[in-house]
């Protein structure tokens, strides 16, 4: 069992919205269990009211967090994590993962808090890991791929794919459908962009 943690040490960075939608899309070749460890328990929320493929579980005891890696049955673990640096619960499971996800807005400060995520808890830790610029305003793509320069210019692996910000994502949930399952406008796009992330994590895991 591969297990990615999705990261970020800032609220609305769009963790909740990568992990639930590269589970729905990873789910649909493989046995996908999701962890929302977020005591707020947004991920959990919208899953149970979707018609999920995947399994989902909230904790946030960290004694069972730390026993992740005994759990069998599933190709995928992703482990959606609280947005605080001083969080347990992400050095835990930032720490037993193959992979992180670091998803992140383009503006100045959440490009801040993003280099100190990596600083102060990835970067210790060792974890494989790949930033996905995130709720990307598509009139802004330019500015986005200039980001994404130079962050790869100063070392910092970034995923080639863009998460671009679609009203889709907020109408998938409240219709209670993942993002693969919302046929309004924008859904397509808003899937492809995701299955395309999906593709570049499984390449970098070798999988």
């Amino acid at each position: 069992m591969k297990i990615v943690t999705i990261a970020s040490g800032k609220g609305g960075s769009c963790k909740s919205t990568t992990a639930l939608s590269l589970a729905a899309i990873l789910s649909e070749k493989h046995k996908v269990l999701v962890a929302d460890t977020d005591p707020q328990g947004s991920l959990g929320w919208v899953a149970d009211r979707s018609e999920a493929a995947f399994d989902v579980v909230s904790e946030t005891d960290q004694k069972i967090l730390a026993r992740f890696r005994e759990i069998g049955g599933y190709d995928f673990l992703l482990c959606d994590t609280p947005p605080a640096l001083a969080s347990a619960a992400l050095e835990i499971t930032v720490k037993l993962s193959d992979f992180a996800v670091l998803p992140s807005p383009t503006s100045p400060l959440d490009i801040r808090e993003l280099t100190r995520t990596i600083k102060e808890v990835i970067a210790p830790l060792k974890t494989p890991y790949r930033v996905l610029l995130a709720r990307v305003d598509s009139r802004r793509i330019n500015e986005a791929l200039t980001i994404q320069s130079q962050l790869m210019t100063a070392g910092i692996p970034v995923f080639n794919a863009i998460a671009r910000n679609f009203v889709a994502h907020e109408r998938a949930i409240i219709e209670g459908k993942l993002i693969t399952q919302y046929k309004g406008s924008g859904a397509k796009d808003a899937a492809d962009d995701y299955r395309r992330v999906a593709n570049e994590l499984l390449r970098e895991m070798g999988v």
